[in-house]
């Protein structure tokens, strides 16, 4: 059954009309004075019988073109193809429209992006939207000043599932105006909005919470980077959703002073504990004052069952605890969280007695938690069996006895160990690699100096199915003999990162001129360009210096590749910049910056082949002149970004672009 309503077709040939033989009846005879006398007995013998003839049937029309393919066939072809490319498809007809636009599945992804614009109804963008004749399911507003009640929302708040205000100027009655309005909201996010907090105060204590509406659909909520938050601004705020399961309080609480940021955390400790049935998602990442003891507090609720928790912790676990763990791994915890090792029980620290308590966790991210250590990675993949997700990002106390057992997570598909350089092949070998993990498919090991191409070669062969794979700063690991592995066995890659890897030259993405070819089937050494990776979306290749134009001419043709970062590649030039143009039309983001052969022949042929290009980098490329910009005017319809920082003789790129209606920002200053 179709997921959406297929308008009717105004093609479709209108049935035949069925035809019927007219026959006139004998009416009486007119006499000399004009007088009407009907003869009743000659009308009825001489009344003729009605028959319907059988129409003659019509030939089927025949209809040929791809505006009539079958709806389910159109739906296939367009589920494997990109969202620009099937909006693109969108302006055909109309019958492609309803495909690319009404199907919910595409539909659900569609978000409505208001950025650096004032929101109200007396000017553009807003003044314009308040004629729409569609729905926005999903709207993000960022670095936007609001001015008053919008009309907009009472006219398509109904219809708004998603929401998320990030870094605007906007006041607490104009956000209770919006959230009234918006009664089938399912997520909401107020990130980075310290103004509003700041400002928003309330007459009477006793009363704070006290509102005449409530959201019920309301079960996802994020307040992450808010430091002025406290508990009158929570409570309100949770007020509205009295069905949440999700809570996001990342990175918040940093600039107030300690006892305020200790008042709010226990704040929310009793508010997790009034809502524990219902919660399945935790996350706390950056929040300061989220320590052992609130740990403790977390795993005495007996009735909380998460599913995502993610947290920072920087604690350090008793010498005596880790001591107990490395001598006596079984140890049986009882109900009371405590160890029975002989006569007297030890009391478990509070992030140990929460991990054994949440066995049902299928996201964990420990990103830039130091108090991280073996004995504690032993317990994650021993009572965790569930997890899907585990990031360990700057867990630096982790080494190679910690990850040798990671290999049991059987249902793994994402990992982050980046950053953890005590981890070597070995452990990699023996912890990582192994062929219960079958559905991996996001991989980061960015900064692992000690990492060699033999840990990459065996992650080609073991995960196939990898989708995006993270070897940033990882020169040792990303060579010439692994780029070959990777262009034959990863063919399912959608992003790879490779920032800085250095070792990497021509012969490991276009595999000519070799020392050592890595492949021999049947006596026949084979190599495999990069263009092999038909999926890919993402390359990054800023800093792979050693890379020249051969690999631009003879590996870039990448049908599907959307971005492409090639900043600090000194030896590319115009030759390398025309075969690209003209082999990755799709590209929509390019970083060139930093190029020192770049010149305005360069820009002339990217900007006039890409038709989709919306951001371009090209910060201190010397070559660049003015006529780069008269260049981007006159090719650009799309360009939304413009990062020409450092290119001294361009001036005055604002004046020189404001004609281009697209732009959005142009970026003169280095970041």
């Amino acid at each position: 059954m179709m997921d959406f309503f297929i308008a009717k077709n105004h093609n479709t040939p209108a049935p035949a009309s069925t035809t019927m033989e007219i026959l006139e009846l004998p009416y009486g005879k007119l006499d000399s004075e004009c007088e009407y006398k009907p003869s009743i007995e000659p009308v009825a013998k001489e009344l003729p019988k009605i028959v319907l003839k059988t129409p003659t049937p019509e030939p089927e029309p025949v209809f040929s073109g791809f505006n009539y393919l079958p709806m389910e066939l159109l739906l296939k072809v367009m589920k494997q193809i990109s969202v620009d490319d099937r909006l693109a498809c969108g302006e055909t007809c109309h019958r492609w429209m309803e495909a690319a636009h009404y199907y919910l599945p595409f539909s659900q992804r569609i978000i409505y992006k208001f950025t650096n614009v004032n929101f109200t109804d007396y000017e553009p963008p807003i003044k314009n939207f308040l004629d729409a004749f569609r729905i926005f399911p999903r709207i993000a507003i960022k670095s936007c000043t609001f001015y008053g009640n919008s009309q907009f929302w009472g006219l398509f708040g109904e219809h708004v599932l998603e929401l998320t205000i990030k870094n605007c100027l906007i006041k607490d009655s104009e956000l209770l105006h919006i959230l009234e309005n918006v009664p089938n909201l399912r997520q909401l996010k107020i990130e980075q909005c310290d103004e509003l907090f700041r400002s928003w105060y309330f007459e009477k204590r006793n009363t704070c919470c006290e509102t005449h509406f409530v959201l019920p659909d309301l079960v996802d909520v994020s307040l992450t980077n808010n430091d002025f938050l406290d508990e009158l601004h929570f409570n309100k705020l949770m007020t509205l959703a009295p069905n949440i399961a999700h809570l996001d309080l990342s990175n918040c609480f940093k600039m107030i002073a300690a006892h305020r940021r200790v008042a709010m955390v226990e704040h929310i400790m009793r508010f997790i504990n009034m809502h524990q049935f219902q919660l399945q998602t935790l996350k706390f990442n950056g929040t300061l004052a989220i320590d052992d003891i609130c740990l403790s507090t977390l795993s005495m609720i007996d009735g909380l069952n998460l599913e995502t928790f993610s947290m920072t912790f920087c604690d350090k676990i008793p010498a005596a605890i880790i001591d107990l763990l490395r001598r006596q791994p079984d140890l049986n915890i009882t109900q009371d969280l405590e160890w029975k090792v002989g006569r007297h029980p030890i009391k478990a620290p509070g992030f140990i007695s929460f991990l054994v308590r949440q066995t049902n966790l299928v996201h964990l991210d420990l990103t830039s938690s130091l108090g991280i250590t073996d004995e504690v990675m032993e317990l994650i993949t021993t009572c965790l069996p569930k997890l899907k997700t585990l990031k360990l990002r700057r867990c630096i106390l982790v080494t190679d006895e910690g990850i040798m057992n990671i290999v049991n997570l059987d249902q793994l598909e994402v990992l982050d160990l980046s950053n953890c350089y005590r981890i070597s092949d070995h452990a990699m070998y023996r912890g990582v690699i192994g062929r219960k993990v079958k559905n991996l498919k996001e991989l980061y090991l960015c900064e692992l100096p000690t990492l060699s191409d033999y840990s990459l070669i065996q992650v080609t062969l073991n995960y196939e199915m990898l989708q995006i794979l993270d070897l940033s700063n990882s020169p040792n690991a990303a060579t010439d003999a692994t780029m070959q592995y990777i262009n034959y066995y990863l063919v399912s890659l959608k992003q790879l990162h490779l920032y800085c890897c250095t070792k990497l030259t021509d012969s490991g993405l276009t595999g000519i001129d070799l020392p050592i070819k890595p492949m021999i089937t049947w006596d026949q050494e084979e190599t495999f360009p990069l263009d092999r990776l038909f999926k890919l979306r993402v390359l990054n290749l800023i800093g792979c210096y050693k890379i020249t134009d051969l690999s631009l001419q003879e590996a870039f043709k990448l049908a599907e590749l959307k971005e492409l970062y090639l900043a600090r590649c000194y030896q590319i030039s115009e030759k390398g910049i025309e075969v690209l143009a003209h082999s990755a039309k799709a590209l929509e983001f390019i970083d060139i910056s930093e190029c020192p052969n770049v010149n305005d022949n360069c820009i002339e042929m990217l900007t006039f082949n890409l038709k989709r290009l919306r951001t371009l980098k090209v910060n201190k490329c010397p070559l660049l002149t003015n006529a780069c910009l008269e260049i981007i005017g006159r090719n650009c319809s799309y360009l939304k970004f413009l990062h020409i920082s450092g290119c001294t003789r361009v001036k005055k790129p604002q004046k020189r672009l404001a004609h281009l209606r697209s732009l959005k920002a142009v970026y003169v200053e280095w970041e």
